[in-house]
Formats: structure tokens, C-alpha cells, sequence
């Protein structure tokens, strides 16, 4: 289950625990979370925990593939690979002998690109006399590199999760370590976001380029989504892939980076969830210490463009040597529409688990499909975006057959009324295990992390948790009515082709 997936559960979990607070004899969570603008922009959020000597710390930049521009496409991504790739001082045996091997690899890198670019017309004498030059380049600069110092360094050091991720929304990174190691994590995470150094890029473009071919290239699931949200976004670039087009892939340059970098990586941008055994007041000092001195001239984002209003069904045909798959996906808006809880109450009614509406009517009953999976969230949450149904059609039925069975159940969703236990049974599904992962930190930083990035106020999850608390029969029924009209419905199929 993604990270977005799982945020909605974060967020009734740390409602849940608001409730027992007087249990635990603590202040609501609303007056326990500490919250800091440095004046560089950076927003800060702290929550002490002491009944262990950890702590969970949360960096996550509100800039994804969403800000990423037509033909630049797979930036986020490369970025979030960089920065660990170490800086002036990390990574480096000698920073000043490497400036100039980086500077001619990057030279000769874009002439490769740009002879490759040529096709059938290409100089194939002077592509390998210059790919001869970049391997002797990279020998001289990997002997000035110390491989994964940063990684060396935080496990040395006690630390049990370091990590990152890219999506369409945002760009995160991980750290779970002993609290007696927070300053450690200042110093070397403030140097990575203020001084990256962007060494061995098109090493790591390649790593890159792999990994999209292994994970949507190769691979049907992949495939179908991203043509899906090709269909379902005309203009707006959730339409972009994450990993990015492979033919923008094959020309990025260490000059793109850095300017995408400089453009959306800035300090005004950034969120800091720290939870765990901590002192709120030496968390602020510290951050204000070692992140302070990061100070850059902000540039205005450009403008996301929206799509224009949709007349009909979109409808998009994948063929591939795999099962049978089908997407259906409606347009939903994000915060601050106040329907926002009422689409994952959807969601959750239609495909949560094996009691949920269309698990029971197309796996169980009429067994037409192996699996059914909803989502209120896809590509992501700082735009409207899609609540999806995704369905495994069973052999000997088809794609055709368990659509149909879909929008049967979606119109008996706007026409019948829900039984009794159907809300009630949303509300529980949410209730259960929910405090096992806000009791975490880790799972408290990512909570606020998110929320903070994402709606601009960590307390969504408290509004959040109220509305599903209100929620009626009727409003699920009234935004039902809503949102399942052809005119709001994209379809995706997986046709089964077998290789010849």
C-alpha cells in the first residue's frame, strides 16, 4: 500500500489517540505539537515522545513530478536520487581535483546525447571515441569518490531506517536513529539540501532508465497506469509519469537538475516533522543553527494548467502478454472541498476489504474478477484528482463483463439506499489496528509531515476526523450522484496479446 494510502489511516489513528489523551493523562495532541517557522521559511513540527530514545524525523519537499515542465519530465525523481550522492565535503576525497572531471563529463555527456539524438545519422566512430573518453573521465573521478559515505556514516551510527521517495506531490526523506544522534542529522542533512553535488548523474540516469523499464515498460500494471492518467489528464501534468518519459530521460543533463533544484528545492518549501525523545526548544536551536544559514532568492512557481472540462467517457486499450485488467477513474476534487472525506468513504464502501460492495458482488458472488481495489487518491492530493476502481477480471470473463458489473453497483450506490451497518462499518474499518502505526513514531512524523506539506496544516487529520465522524448515508449517496457519470468516467483495459 503507498505512503498516500496509508496517510488516511495515519490520520484517524492520531484522532484516536486524541480521544484516549485523557487516558494517558496527556494535553490533546493539538497542544502538544510544537510548530516553528525559521525564518528562512522552513516549517518546523515537533512532538515529544519520551518512552523511548529514538527519534523519527520526516523532510519532505512540496515539489514532485507535478511541477515538473513538458519535455523535463522525471526531475523529482533524479533529484531524490542525488541527494545521495553526497556534497562539497561528504562523498569526496577532494572536491576541488573533481570540479573540473565533472565539469568535462558533463561536456561530453551532452554531445553523446545529442549524436545519439541523430539516429541511423549518428557518427558511430565518434560515439565510441567519446563514450572511450567518459569511461577514462569517470575511472579519474571515481577514484576521488567515497561510496555511500552519507549511508556509512547513519548506520555507524545507530541509525535503523534512512530513506526517500518521490511522488507526484513531493519529495520525502527518511531518518530514524537514536535521539542522542539528532544533531548528526543536522549537520549532514542541512550540508545535503543547502551543497548538493550532483556527481555521477549520468550513472545514476541510467539506474534510472532501468528502473522504469523493469517497473512500467515490462510490466503491465505499470503500463496500464501510466497510459490511464495520459487519458484522464489532457493538461495537467499529474498526466507525467513520476519516473519521467524515456525519451526526456535520454537528455536531462546536470544542468536541468540544477535548475530545477534551485527553482523548487528552497528552504520556503520544506517541512520538518521531528517525534520522539526530543526537547522541542533544543530541536528549534538546532534546526535554526544548521538549516539557518540556507538562504536563496525564492522564483515564483509557474502556473499548473488545468484540464478543460470533460464531454463523454475517455476510454484507453493496453494490449500486453498478461491477464486481463481493468481501471475505471472519476475526477474528484482535493482540500478544501469539503466532499474530500466523503470520496474515501466511497472508496472505502466500495472495495475495503472482503465485506466491501463490489469485493462481494464481483470476487465472491458472481465471481467475475480475483481482486478488486479502490482508491480516493490517485496520482495524488495537492490537485483534484481520481478515485479509482481496479478490478483482475477471472477466466473466463472479460474486461467488458466486470465493468459492467462496476457501474451496476455504482448506480445501485445512487439509487438504493445503504443498509443501517454500512456507515457505522467505514467508521470501524478505520478504528481497527489504526493505533499501532500513530503510536509509532515514524508513523506520527509521516502524519504530520504529510499534512503540513500537502494541505498547508498538519491539523487536516483533526477536520478530517470530525467530518467522517458527521458522515450521513445521504452524503455518500449525494456525492455518489455526483461523480459516476460518464462524463466524469475514464476506463482503462488490459487486452491479453501474446508475443509472436
Amino acid at each position: 500500500m503507498t505512503l498516500m494510502r496509508y496517510r488516511m489511516i495515519f490520520l484517524l489513528a492520531a484522532a484516536l489517540l486524541i480521544q484516549s489523551a485523557s487516558h494517558a493523562e496527556l494535553p490533546p495532541l493539538e497542544n502538544r505539537v510544537v510548530e516553528h517557522t525559521c525564518p528562512n521559511g522552513i516549517k518546523l513540527l515537533i512532538l515529544e515522545r519520551h518512552f523511548s530514545p529514538t527519534v523519527s524525523i520526516r523532510m519532505m519537499f512540496h515539489t514532485g513530478s507535478v511541477d515538473e515542465s513538458t519535455g523535463k519530465t522525471g526531475l523529482a525523481h533524479m533529484f531524490e536520487h542525488m541527494m545521495f550522492k553526497g556534497t562539497h565535503t561528504l562523498g569526496t576525497k577532494n572536491y576541488a581535483e573533481e570540479i573540473p572531471l565533472l565539469q568535462e563529463l558533463d561536456q561530453l555527456h551532452r554531445k553523446l546525447d545529442i549524436e545519439k539524438s541523430r539516429g541511423d545519422k549518428a557518427n558511430q566512430t565518434l560515439i565510441a571515441d567519446m563514450i572511450d573518453q567518459i569511461d577514462a573521465l569517470d575511472k579519474k573521478e571515481s577514484a576521488l569518490i567515497i561510496p555511500n559515505e552519507l549511508w556509512n556514516l547513519y548506520e555507524r551510527e545507530g541509525a535503523t531506517d534512512l530513506n526517500a521517495a518521490t511522488s507526484d506531490d513531493f519529495t520525502q526523506y527518511v531518518a530514524d536513529l537514536p535521539s542522542n544522534k539528532l544533531e548528526l542529522w543536522a549537520i549532514l542533512d542541512s550540508d545535503r539540501v543547502r551543497n548538493p553535488v550532483f556527481r555521477q548523474f549520468y550513472q545514476e540516469r541510467e539506474v534510472v532508465k532501468e528502473e522504469r523499464r523493469m517497473r512500467v515498460d515490462t510490466n503491465p500494471e505499470g503500463k496500464i497506469y501510466e497510459d490511464f492518467l495520459t487519458t484522464a489528464f489532457i493538461q495537467h501534468p499529474y498526466r507525467h509519469p513520476t519516473l519521467g518519459w524515456v525519451t526526456d530521460l535520454d537528455h536531462l543533463n546536470v544542468s536541468d537538475l540544477e535548475d530545477f533544484y534551485h527553482r523548487f528545492y528552497t528552504p520556503d518549501q520544506l517541512t520538518i516533522a521531528v517525534v520522539g525523545d526530543v526537547k522541542a526548544a533544543d530541536v528549534i536551536a538546532m534546526v535554526d543553527r544548521y538549516f539557518g544559514p540556507w538562504k536563496v532568492d525564492v522564483v515564483p512557481r509557474p502556473a499548473i494548467s488545468d484540464d478543460p472540462p470533460q464531454t463523454g467517457t475517455r476510454r484507453v486499450v493496453v494490449k500486453f502478454d498478461a491477464q486481463p485488467h481493468v481501471l475505471a477513474g472519476y475526477h474528484i476534487g482535493t482540500y478544501p472541498d469539503p466532499d474530500k472525506p466523503i470520496y474515501y468513504a466511497i472508496a472505502q464502501l466500495l472495495g475495503n476489504g472482503t465485506t466491501s460492495r463490489l469485493y462481494k458482488t464481483l470476487v465472491e458472488e458472481r465471481k467475475l474478477a480475483t481482486s478488486i481495489e479502490t482508491s480516493d487518491d490517485y496520482p495524488g492530493e495537492r490537485y483534484p484528482s481520481l478515485l479509482i476502481i481496479s478490478a483482475a477480471p477471472r477466466f473466463p470473463h472479460t474486461n467488458d463483463e466486470v465493468l459492467d458489473a462496476i457501474h451496476k453497483e455504482l448506480d445501485r450506490l445512487k439509487k438504493q439506499p445503504l443498509a443501517d451497518w454500512e456507515v457505522p462499518k467505514i467508521r470501524a474499518a478505520l478504528d481497527m489496528g489504526i493505533l499501532t502505526t500513530l503510536q509509532t513514531n515514524s508513523g506520527m512524523a509521516e502524519t504530520l509531515v504529510y499534512d503540513q506539506c500537502i494541505f498547508g496544516d498538519w491539523r487536516y487529520l483533526l477536520k478530517f476526523e470530525k467530518r467522517i465522524q458527521q458522515l450521513t448515508a445521504q452524503d455518500i449517496q449525494n456525492a455518489a450522484k455526483k461523480i459516476f457519470v460518464p462524463d466524469n468516467e475514464t476506463i482503462a483495459v488490459l487486452e491479453s496479446v501474446k508475443k509472436k
